[in-house]
């Protein structure tokens, strides 16, 4: 059952969200002024990493705000323009509030939030997450860093050969809709207009017509979006 929560403990279980992330980490607040407490929890999900996605969507952020931000490993960052609802989420829990990720919110003004388990509120969950997804689709993306911040070109150059290894670099995957240029990322293997179509229906299985990885024809679907021969490479 959801869990009303009072200032206190929106900002408690906002920073426990962050912290308890394993694999995925989505926050959307319109306005943006982390606090260092956040920040370093963030950092600390990047360097274990977390696929972190931050949505926000009023004015331009102050140099520092951005400065904080590109210190976070695996971090996307997107821009809503219209955006006021506030959620942030792990695999395991979700946090539906009115407050942004602002310091000043966490500390002088009066905050609630509802705290969702994923395992005993399932359907509640998934509903807000395709929410946050079509947010997301409409967004753009501002900056994007990866888990690898500041290391030599010598290891760099070690990464590259490895990702052409694998299917090329981060940018060279293919959607299974259509086939044209996406990222590689197996989690999101549609560009944004056939994931419109898919998220009509959010049938995993349905039959797509490219291989994610190589993008010659092949019937995959969501759940496995590689051919054979790809699928194999990777084992």
């Amino acid at each position: 059952m959801a869990q009303f929560l009072t200032t206190a403990g929106t900002s408690h279980h906002l920073e426990e969200i962050i912290k308890n992330a394993k694999g995925k980490l989505v926050l959307v607040s319109p306005y943006l002024q982390i606090s260092e407490k956040l920040i370093e929890r963030l950092q600390d999900a990047g360097r274990d990493r977390v696929k972190i996605t931050l949505i926000y969507g009023k004015d331009e952020l102050k140099p520092e705000e951005r400065q904080k931000l590109d210190s976070v490993q695996n971090l996307s960052l997107y821009y809503y323009e219209n955006l006021h609802a506030k959620c942030f989420y792990n695999e395991n829990q979700m946090l539906i509030t009115s407050m942004n990720m602002y310091e000043f919110s966490e500390t002088k003004n009066r905050e609630m939030g509802v705290l969702v388990e994923k395992d005993e509120d399932n359907l509640l969950y998934g509903k807000a997450v395709a929410e946050v997804e079509s947010i997301l689709e409409h967004s753009n993306l501002k900056s994007k860093r990866g888990g690898l911040a500041g290391v030599g070109k010598a290891i760099m150059d070690v990464v590259n050969v490895l990702a052409d290894d694998v299917g090329g670099a981060a940018n060279n995957g293919h959607c299974i809709g259509c086939g044209q240029p996406i990222e590689l990322d197996r989690e999101r293997p549609y560009c944004p207009k056939c994931y419109g179509k898919w998220a009509r229906r959010k049938n995993s299985a349905q039959k797509e017509a490219y291989c994610h990885r190589c993008g010659k024809p092949d019937k995959v679907s969501k759940d496995y979006p590689l051919c054979r021969a790809c699928y194999e490479k990777l084992q």
